[in-house]
């Protein structure tokens, strides 16, 4: 059940970016009759449709946001041991069964939970077409929006109860892997639009700037106060500058 909500919730992560991509490819060899990657343009369209059909209705999506919206609040507040599948339907004003039929069980919904808020944010769309700033839009997140930002208090109980968790600690895993080769894609795509500086390697670039990102929202959480915010925000905001031509 947990690798099913898993494989869910990877497709409506940051790989999206790499679907919308893929998308624009499709386009463009539609218009000339072009084959991509050794297949037609008809099977990857079917793909694609396919892929629309599998998410979820706006229904389910609307029940599942809230379940996980409570779920951040309650573990931010109570810490993972502290809360149990009733606690949650009960918070978020829903059966027991509904959220066992969304997410089967609390570590599927914990899992769930921290994929979700991979997803690309919602103003994505207006970054499209430099990717030094569609970086800067994700880098820049891990600065906390406030003192008690509960995504990221969150994130700090699941990654805690991951060290006892073999299940929760691939997941973790592979989420920093994944985001590791997103970053670098992005930098990769931002030397050949001639933003950054071409003497840059991508790879080497974003395994440098994700263990900084993550340091720094660990010192937020440790002293909570403005000033640590900003310095945060600065810090970040520098290296990305230092990336430029």
């Amino acid at each position: 059940m947990a690798r099913r909500i898993l494989r869910r919730a990877r497709e409506r992560s940051i790989d999206e970016y790499s679907r919308r991509t893929r998308q624009s490819h499709v386009c463009a060899a539609s218009a000339t009759g072009v084959r991509t990657d050794n297949r037609t343009v008809n099977s990857q369209a079917n793909d694609a449709i396919a892929a629309r059909r599998s998410r979820p209705r706006p229904g389910q999506e609307t029940t599942r946001r809230h379940v996980l919206e409570t779920v951040y609040e309650l573990i931010s507040e109570h810490g993972i041991e502290g809360i149990s599948m009733r606690q949650v339907a009960d918070v978020a004003g829903l059966s027991t069964g509904t959220i066992n039929y969304h997410f089967g069980n609390k570590e599927s919904l914990l899992i769930a939970a921290l994929e979700s808020a991979y997803e690309l944010p919602s103003d994505w769309e207006q970054y499209r077409g430099s990717p030094a700033t569609q970086l800067r839009r994700l880098v820049l997140g891990y600065v906390c929006r406030t003192s008690r930002d509960r995504f990221w208090r969150f994130w700090i109980n699941y990654l805690a109860a991951s060290t006892r968790n073999e299940e929760m600690s691939a997941h973790q895993r592979t989420r920093y892997l994944r985001q590791e080769r997103f970053w670098a894609h992005l930098i990769r795509d931002a030397i050949l639009a001639g933003e950054f500086k071409a003497s840059l390697d991508p790879r080497h670039e974003a395994e440098q700037l994700l263990p900084l990102a993550h340091g720094l929202l660990v010192r937020q959480l440790v002293n909570p106060q403005a000033e640590v915010r900003a310095e945060a925000r600065a810090l970040l905001g520098a290296r990305l500058d230092s990336f430029r031509r």
